[in-house]
């Protein structure tokens, strides 16, 4: 007999949809059968006119334990996630200490191990050229590396050691050092040269400026390198339709290079600057209208493969008090990932296959942890999202669980259609009308298996 049975709902999942229903035994999925074909369970739910999706896998996740509590936590951050569909999340290295050493790396599990509501990962740094380093990571469970092509600001150098090299040599030793452990390395490109050509042309916010050409520059390097290597690579947060045709350029090359966009470089442009000012300082910058367009193209086409949060956490205290040059950059967009893309394949947007597909199986692929993640399979782990099509949502920053969530005030009044209704970690309720269940239970995520090549998610 089945513990639960998920009835009646249509099962968007891998490219397809299909009316289904859904059989879990413990925390994994033993049937998806045709709806009236499962056999008597425990329990059951009636997602009668809902969309049972996979929990969405962000990519792109930082959290700022254990340094800046006050930013966001484990627990704080994992509930928000819960709330909006997100089951397994991939944090990001930056913190002090950054996680670029194994001791490091160990804090940081058994943190996120005591206080994760949700699944989650974590990525090591890959600013270093030391194999034998590189190879305790792997060991340690990384679900890959992450490496910025420039110097960070000179304020936070303690929380970027190890992440980071400037110049070609050096980017092509680390990667080549990180390529030996077969896992993909997500690759933050800007170039350190065009960086320093540019301060001086500081923008009217008194901001040195970043056009695409910085970012392009870095990415057509890092796929350059990436060709020479073979080695899977990723690009994280592009933002324009510059830096998306070095990525389409090195694919039809036959390079193992994936790339990502995330939530405001989707939904938000330069246009939002003076109004938000700070609250919307993110790098690589906001973009013209026309590079947000041609992004969603590339999503449309699939060279564009993956869709991530790159939640980045600031208080809005912090970010309301800082002069512009000054303030922090990111904006916390985890509980807008998986309602923007919703959005996107229940407006037309996208094929709503595709718009799951781009947070779901994708990133799983990607990294090595499908079909155990991102698919609604037998064997697969029961991290499942009850979603209901019809309902309209707007927005409101304030209502966000993430600790700065009312940093994310740009998105304020925007109507998205589909609601989260319920989300399973494991099998387990962890989110259900309208108030998170739980308080921990998150597992540890490392690879199941070498990432599978970029082109195997072009579809």
């Amino acid at each position: 007999m089945l513990d639960l049975r998920i009835v009646g709902g249509v099962v968007v999942s891998d490219g397809h949809s299909r009316p289904a229903d859904v059989g879990l035994e413990g925390d994994r999925i033993v049937e998806v059968a045709p709806q009236g074909g499962l056999g008597p369970a425990r329990g059951e739910m009636d997602a009668s006119g809902l969309l049972v999706i996979p929990g969405a896998v962000d990519a792109h996740f930082h959290c700022r334990a254990p340094s800046h509590p006050e930013r966001a936590t484990f627990d704080s951050e994992s509930r928000a996630a819960a709330s909006s569909g997100v089951t397994t999340l991939f944090e990001m290295p930056i913190s002090n200490p950054p996680c670029s050493t194994p001791e490091a790396f160990e804090a940081r599990r058994e943190l996120g191990e005591a206080e994760s509501l949700v699944d989650f990962a974590l990525y090591s740094g890959a600013g270093f050229s030391d194999s034998a380093r590189a190879e305790a990571m792997a060991g340690c469970g990384a679900i890959g590396f992450k490496l910025f092509t420039h110097q960070p600001p000179p304020e936070r150098i303690d929380e970027f050691e190890g992440l980071w090299a400037g110049a070609p040599d050096e980017i092509f030793d680390c990667l080549r050092t990180v390529a030996a452990t077969g896992l993909r390395c997500a690759v933050h490109a800007e170039s350190q040269q065009f960086v320093e050509r540019f301060r001086q042309d500081d923008d009217r916010f008194g901001h040195a400026a970043r056009p695409p050409l910085v970012e392009a520059a870095a990415v057509g390097l890092v796929s350059t390198i990436a060709r020479e290597l073979g080695s899977p690579t990723h690009i994280v947060h592009i933002t324009s339709r510059l830096a998306m045709e070095e990525v389409q350029a090195a694919q039809a090359l036959g390079a193992d290079l994936s790339a990502e966009s995330c939530p405001h470089y989707l939904l938000l442009d330069e246009s939002a600057i003076p109004e938000f000012g700070n609250f919307v300082k993110v790098a690589p910058p906001l973009r013209p209208a026309e590079d947000p367009a041609y992004l969603w193209e590339a999503l449309a086409d699939g060279s564009l493969a993956v869709v991530a949060s790159d939640h980045a956490p600031f208080t809005p205290e912090e970010k309301a008090a800082a002069g512009y040059a000054e303030s922090g950059q990111g904006i916390p967009s985890l509980e807008m990932l998986v309602p923007a893309m919703l959005d996107a394949g229940l407006t037309g947007r996208l094929p709503l296959a595709r718009a799951v597909e781009v947070m779901t199986a994708n990133p799983a692929k990607l990294y090595g942890i499908y079909p155990r993640k991102g698919t609604i399979s037998a064997g697969s782990e029961a991290d499942l999202v009850l979603v209901d099509p019809e309902a309209t949502r707007t927005v409101r920053s304030a209502e966000f669980l993430a600790r700065s969530g009312g940093s994310g005030r740009a998105y304020d009044g925007m109507d998205l259609k589909g609601q989260v209704l319920t989300t399973l970690s494991r099998g387990r309720i962890v989110f259900d009308d309208g108030k998170v269940i739980g308080e921990s239970g998150g597992r540890f995520v490392r690879p199941d298996s070498p990432p599978a090549p970029a082109g195997a998610t072009l579809t």
